[in-house]
């Protein structure tokens, strides 16, 4: 059994704290630690987030960003849709597959059509916000040492923008590719290809299909 003591929340926080030159931390800081501690141990926040900001090294780590490849196939799968839809999950959605804008107000069957051009925008903002901070932060040792390739970056990218973050984070993908299993981690992808239906998982052709390209994206 490991001697080694257990950080506490605010013990965490106090660390972030430490790093930041006016020694104070943003509400949007501190939404997004909580947001990142639901998906990861603090220890490996903490590691995750001293790697990103160079704290560890003096070199800046800038991070990946979802590229116009990665892009175009996102438009691909999700499809624009210019007035609120309920989805395959009973969620309601706009736009390219978007479920809550900006500002963090989820889309509700009330609200106004939106055009192409502010549906790839929100789409965009959303990915900049929380995905790709999320993905960047979730491999951060991983992407450092340039184990993770721009397409394997964008096929994450895509799968955790149709399962969520947290399914991402639990998921088997995640925990081969931080094993270092490039394969494994690609094939874990394809068995996401079911869709809830009256409380019960069921196969999706669509779902296997899309699983399949992010699979090889992922390996090519």
């Amino acid at each position: 059994m490991s001697n080694t003591p257990v950080m506490t929340e605010r013990q965490f926080f106090e660390w972030m704290r430490s790093h930041q030159d006016n020694k104070r931390l943003t509400q949007d800081m501190v939404d997004g630690a909580k947001q990142m501690i639901a998906l990861m141990s603090l220890e490996e926040l903490k590691e995750a987030l001293a790697l990103v900001n160079g704290w560890h090294d003096p070199k800046p780590y800038e991070g990946m960003k979802f590229s116009s490849n990665g892009n175009e196939k996102l438009k691909e799968y999700e499809r624009f849709v210019g007035k609120p839809y309920l989805d395959i999950a009973r969620v309601w959605t706009i736009g390219y597959g978007s479920t809550y804008y900006e500002n963090r107000k989820a889309v509700t069957k009330y609200d106004p059509p939106i055009s192409e051009k502010r549906a790839a925008e929100l789409k965009n903002n959303i990915i900049n916000m929380d995905f790709a901070p999320a993905v960047n932060l979730m491999f951060a040792e991983q992407i450092k040492k340039g184990e993770v390739t721009q397409n394997m970056f964008d096929a994450l990218i895509l799968l955790s923008y149709n399962i969520g973050v947290r399914g991402l984070a639990g998921s088997s993908v995640a925990k081969h590719l931080k094993a270092g299993k490039k394969q494994a981690a690609a094939d874990a992808f394809l068995p996401w290809n079911k869709i809830k239906e009256n409380g019960r998982l069921v196969f999706s052709q669509g779902l296997a299909n899309r699983r399949e390209k992010e699979r090889a994206l992922f390996l090519s």
